[in-house]
Formats: structure tokens, sequence, C-alpha cells
């Protein structure tokens, strides 16, 4: 344990990705800052990237006369990339690298480049190239994809070495040799922090004969389904599970863009630095990838930044005992800090509970016994290529933390019986109703939201609620007067679904942020917060500017016509907030993730119209969106997940906004 203001300890990140600009256009500005701090980076690519081998820019009409030279392109593409990283660390794009060969002890053999400035800055490349008629195979030779190699469909797969790589040999790597491959690579990075893409990515048309069109690359999904299989041998053989991030691909087009235009043009000029349109002297054969040239612009999937499985704000839990207790799901498995005695700062290791197999964003609800429901998505792989993706629900007993064993909820689109529509469903919300039984919400395959509930007989079967083009991004909450309301953004607005009753059917409410012509839409999840008997307010982040939005709730039921600004630009993931009720003041304080991934906080008065509150930033690097509570002497207490994979707490002084909060304790 450590308490201490000040720069986060240095961490591991490694992020195993399909093409080498995947982590600049998905995973930046996250990247970036995780640089900047001083971070171990080991990055590594799968594939070759090679392309049609034309390293010319797609518009221009002539590129098809020339001849494809791939591995001249893939090396155009390596050197692009180099010079990004370069330009990142040390803000020279000529920084220097060494290049040498790493052998495992599968037999398999990869490039890796070092930078010189910078040891702790290492980029693999394996080079699997893709096998077709179509880059320059006979068209009586079978096809062989990174998709095709994970699902079996190709017992191996060639690799292609880039043109000026140390590498002699092209190689033909089987499905376990790569896995075996990747597995060494954890053993030897132990990262705290592991990014890949996204696993399950969203449909954009779907053919019953021929299934989904999907959002993604298929080489961006068969990647993740490699790293989360070689993620799984590591920690079932004893490697620390590491907090998991999937980035979504393409699919950000799809939604609002949740970067403000200063981050999106940072975001760029790397991009410009890896395609050579950032107006340097080229003196080298291969400069970068000018296939993208400067169009890096119009690629409207590089606007935002976003996570597959967002977390909520609702993992730090007074427990019975008066202690509080964070949760979060760790390399697949759920891990529980506590406090050694309520208000200590002495909260221990993390202990994992039973069960693996867990995507990253859990919901955690309290029960009124002072229990916990713990519900996740849990996936399995299956044969060639299939996997089983459904709810799950341990319950963990209020005073022992005896927790029961995981029970399958299931998955609103189990009734398909088509495992391609089951793996599409969203992040799971749960809360539970005033007898203690547990409702749980969710997007399903046609985008709409899907919700089921337990009942004295067991669990009722699915209910389908509507909406329309929903974000993945739900948050619930039990009113005072024994109703549930549910809070979620869809690409236009705001939708809200409450009870006329206690137990009652839920009734939808579309469009409660689309009154406000000066407001953009939400690019995220809205956080719910209960203001006085009947009335709500919720808050989001606005799209592009990033700007944290209130909507306040009339007493006559309505919403406010006009949307608050509180200020707060640019950051990511949803805003926490929480209510302080006291003899002396009625405060509600925000905390969010910042423009540089950082923790700042805010306090405003629960009534009335404010002006713009101050955010007062922390110095502590986070991952995701932080959780508010209240611990056992009513001071606020803030929880956040460093990109160390350690929780760091910040308490209130005393009960009184006024007197702020003491330094992070870093557990």
């Amino acid at each position: 344990m450590q308490s201490a203001e000040g720069n986060t300890p240095h961490a591991s990140l490694l992020q195993v990705l399909a093409h080498p600009d995947d982590d600049l256009y998905f995973i930046n500005p996250d990247l970036q800052r995780a640089l900047e701090a001083g971070h171990r980076v080991t990055s590594v690519y799968l594939t070759a990237a090679e392309a049609d081998g034309r390293n010319i820019d797609t518009r221009d009409p002539h590129r098809l006369d020339s001849p494809p030279d791939y591995a001249g392109y893939a090396e155009a593409r390596q050197q692009g990339l180099r010079a990004a990283y370069a330009t990142m660390v040390t803000g020279k794009r000529e920084s220097e690298w060494a290049r040498d060969v790493v052998s495992f002890s599968t037999g398999v053999t990869a490039e890796r480049s070092t930078l010189l400035a910078a040891p702790h800055v290492q980029l693999f490349f394996f080079g699997l190239r893709m096998v077709d008629d179509r880059h320059g195979f006979p068209a009586d030779r079978p096809q062989a994809r990174l998709a095709t190699l994970w699902t079996g469909q190709s017992g191996t797969q060639l690799t292609l070495n880039a043109a000026e790589s140390p590498l002699r040999q092209p190689q033909e790597l089987t499905r376990d040799a790569l896995l075996g491959s990747l597995v060494e690579v954890l053993r030897h990075t132990r990262p705290d922090h592991f990014w890949t893409m996204d696993p399950d990515p969203w449909h954009t048309a779907w053919d019953e004969k021929r299934g989904p069109t999907s959002s993604d690359h298929q080489d961006h999904t068969a990647t993740a389904q490699f790293a989360l299989a070689a993620l799984e041998h590591y920690v079932a053989e004893g490697g620390v599970p590491p907090l998991v991030d999937h980035c979504v691909g393409y699919g950000n087009k799809l939604w609002p863009s949740n970067l403000t235009e200063h981050t999106w043009a940072e975001k760029k000029r790397v991009v410009e630095v890896y395609t050579s349109a950032d107006g340097h002297d080229c003196r080298h054969r291969y400069c970068g990838d000018r296939q993208l040239s400067d169009g890096s612009d119009i690629r409207r999937y590089g606007w935002s930044t976003r996570a597959r499985y967002e977390g909520g704000t609702d993992w730090l839990h007074l427990q019975a005992d008066g202690r509080l207790a964070a949760y979060a799901v760790l390399g697949g498995r759920v891990a529980v800090w506590t406090e050694g005695v309520p208000g200590g700062d002495n909260w221990g290791r993390p202990a994992f509970l039973p069960g693996a197999g867990l995507t990253p964003a859990l919901s955690v609800a309290p029960d009124r016994t002072g229990g916990v429901h713990l519900v996740g998505l849990r996936r399995t792989p299956g044969p060639g290529g299939q996997v089983d993706v459904e709810v799950v629900r341990m319950w963990r007993q209020a005073h022992t933390g005896a927790v029961a064993p995981w029970e399958e909820v299931g998955n609103p689109n189990a009734r398909s019986n088509d495992w391609q529509r089951c793996r599409e469903v969203g992040v799971p919300e749960a809360v539970t109703d005033p007898s203690g039984r547990l409702h749980v919400f969710m997007r399903n395959f046609g985008s709409g939201i899907s919700a089921r509930r337990e009942t004295g007989e067991g669990w009722a079967a699915w209910e389908d609620l509507g909406g329309r083009g929903m974000q993945d991004c739900l948050t619930a909450v039990l009113k005072s007067t024994g109703r549930i309301q549910l809070f979620a953004a869809n690409r236009v607005g705001g939708v809200h679904w409450y009870q006329e009753d206690v137990y009652g059917p839920y009734q939808l409410q579309d469009g409660v942020t689309t009154a406000d012509p000066d407001a953009w839409r939400p690019a995220g999840g809205l956080t719910p917060v209960q203001i006085g008997r009947s009335r709500m307010a919720f808050f989001y982040r606005e799209e592009d500017s990033g700007e944290v939005m209130c909507v306040r709730q009339r007493p006559d039921g309505r919403w406010n016509g006009q949307a608050e600004r509180l200020g707060g630009r640019g950051g990511t993931g949803r805003i926490a907030a929480l209510r302080q009720l006291t003899d002396r003041h009625d405060s509600l304080v925000l905390a969010r993730r910042n423009a540089h991934n950082r923790l700042s906080l805010a306090v405003l008065p629960t009534q009335g119209r404010p002006l713009a509150p101050d955010w007062f930033d922390h110095d502590v690097l986070i991952a995701r969106p932080p959780a508010l509570a209240l611990d056992h002497a009513g001071r606020v207490v803030v929880a956040v997940l460093g990109t160390d994979a350690r929780l760091r707490v910040l308490r209130q002084n005393t009960p009184d906004v006024a007197d702020g909060f003491g330094p992070p304790v870093i557990v």
C-alpha cells in the first residue's frame, strides 16, 4: 500500500492487434497517454497487412497500373508505424530503432523493433499474410486468412517478410504455434493492461443464408479471438490477470463521435506521420502507408475511441459491515478489493472470486440485505470458431463475503438458435427491486433493449422493451419510491424506461435529450441521480465536445427542455454522479476521466440551475470510468482503476464538500 499524489507508477501494457495502424486509429489517444507516462508498451501485429501491395493513394485512378510489391508495402507500413511511435515518444519521427529476430519455443520467429531512445517501447511483427488469388497466389491454392486459421478451416498460414526485415525465410504457422507464441509474449511482458480488438462486432446487415455483414474487419475479429485464447492460457498457468480492454474498430462510425476536434487533430497528426502525409522530406524508399495518404480525416471510425465492453460507475459498494468493496474484472475473473476497517486506508490485495471467461464489464447490484449481485457476460469458445455468450449472475453474501456459484441468466437472442446473433448482445445492467429480486437489462441483436426479471418462481421470460439503434451503455436505478428506471442513449438522443407502479411493466419515453436544439447527441451513456422524492437528473457527455451535460426532471415528471452545460470538455467514458445530503448541504459530486485520461472532480448544488462548476484535476492516470460511494461516516469516496490495474481511492476529509478530498491512496 502506498499513499502519494503524483504520477502513476510505470506499468506494463501489451496490445495484440491485426494491422500496423489499428492502435493509431482505435486505441489512441489512450496509447499516447500511456507512452507519455513512460509506461512499458509492447505492441504485437499479427498480419503483414500487405493488402494489394501498391503503396499508392487509393484515390489515384492510375494506381492499378503499377505492379504489386507485397513485401515493399508491408515494409512501408512498418516504417510508418515506427515513425509514428517515435513521434509519440520522443517528438522526432526519425528517432532510431533496432530491428532483430525473436525466436519462440514454438519454432516461430518474429521481427522485433526496439526504440533506442526508449527501449521499453517494442513492436513485434508476425507477418501472417492473405493467401488467396487476389494476393498473388494460384486460384487452386486453398485460401488462408487469420480468420480461417482461428476456425480451423486452414491448417497453416504463410508469413510474409517485409522488404528490409532481418527475417530471411517465410514460415507456415499453425494455430497452436501462433497461440503458443502469444502466450510467451505474455509471460515476457507480464502486462498490467492488455488491449486488443472487438471479438464480437456488431452487424450492419443480415442475410439469412450467409449470416451477418460485420461492421468490422475480419482480421480484427480473429485477432481478438487469438488474444483472448492466449490470455486464458497465460492466466490458467499462473500469470497475474491484467486489466483487459477490447477496442471497437470500424463500428465506431455507427455511433456519435466521442473525441473532441482537438483530440482528433492530435490523433490525426500521428496518423499523418504513419501515412507520410506530415510534410516531411521523405528520403527513404518506404516512408509510410501512402494508400491512406492524407485521407485519414474522412475515415469516421477514427473519430472515436470506444471500448466494446464499457464499464459503468456502480462498482464501489458500502457493505453491511461498514467497509467499502470495489469490484472489477481482471483477465476474465472478478477481483474484489475491500477496506481492512471502515474508513481505513489499508485495503489489501485483491481477492479473486471463482469463475472465468467474463468480458471486462461488470454490473454490481446491491440488495436489501447488504449483499450484492454481480452480473456479467461470459464468453465460452466452441468448435469451428463458434462462441457461447450468456449473462451470468453471482450473489455475494453481506457479512461473510461467501459467494454462490455463477448462475446462467441466458441470452435474449437464444430463441434464434443462432450463435452469431447471440454473440452481439451488449453489456448487462442490473438492479434489484424493493423485494430484493434482480432485474437485468441489455442491448439485443436488433439494437433494442431486452429485460429479464426474477420472480418468486424463478426467472421470467425475456421481455422486449423496444428502442432502436441503442448505444451499448445502459444505467438502471431503483428510486426511493420503489420504482425502477432505465436510462440509455441511441444514435440521436437519450431514452428512458420507467415503471408507473412498483413491480409493474416498463414504459418507454424516447427523446429526453433532443428538445435542446443547441445540444448535440449523447456520446455515450446517461448517468441518473435522484434529486428529489419524484425527480431525477442525468448526466452525459455531448457528442464531439465531450462536455458534461445535465438534464433535470421537473416536479410534474417532464424533463427540462434545455440541458445545462457543466464544462469539462474532453475525455471518454461515463460520468460518475452521487448525491450527498447532510444537515449542512445538498450537493451532487461528479467524477470523470478527462481529456488527459486523468481524474477530474466537481461539486454542484442539487437544486437550481447553477453555472458550470469548477473541475479539479488529479494526477492519476486512469483506464476506466470512476466510481463514487459514501463510506460509513457519510464521506464521499472516489475509486479509480489505473492503467497499472491498481486501485486508487480518494476520500473526503469530512462529510462536507467544502473540506475537499485527501490525497489518493494507491492500493
